[in-house]
């Protein structure tokens, strides 16, 4: 083998050791105070279904909801919130900074507005609003959400 070709080989190796410690490593830090005097120009609004009981974690914040008829109860963190049919309510205002290999590669305030739809089977149905500081690649939000919270934007 040339020697050419073997430095090729180890070049492309190591770049695909370095993407694969990337995503290994990759983490999200969501639950820190939001910029002072921060505006959220960006916004989506997604249809979210959550299963009900079951902990679950969303960028390293766990989430619990219980839905009762017209009600339902969201523990957010330490922070639980009351919720009828069709009411919206400001569910929390943060800041998250995504991380690989222990490096912030971006970072954004977000204030999160929640509205109860109902139940549906064991899930709450809610439609969740995302406003923003700093507009969020899709790749980013894909790697937050876990497989058992369905959302869709809408």
């Amino acid at each position: 083998m040339k020697r050419s070709h073997a430095l090729g080989i180890a070049i492309a190796c190591g770049i695909i050791l370095f993407i694969l410690a990337a995503f290994a490593t990759f983490s999200v830090e969501a639950d820190l105070s939001p910029e002072p005097g921060v505006t959220y120009p960006y916004t989506t609004t997604y249809a979210v279904l959550i299963p009900e009981g079951k902990p679950i974690s969303i960028g390293g914040t766990e989430i619990i909801v219980l839905a009762s008829g017209d009600e339902m109860l969201m523990k957010i963190g330490e922070k639980t919130e009351k919720f009828t049919v069709g009411e919206t309510r400001t569910v929390s205002e943060r800041q998250a900074v995504f991380r690989t290999l222990g490096i912030a590669i971006y970072a954004t305030s977000y204030r999160l507005q929640a509205t109860y739809r109902g139940k549906t089977g064991g899930l709450a149905d809610f439609y969740l609003v995302i406003s923003t500081s700093r507009e969020v690649p899709s790749f980013l939000i894909g790697r937050v959400i876990p497989a058992d919270v369905h959302a869709r934007a809408i």
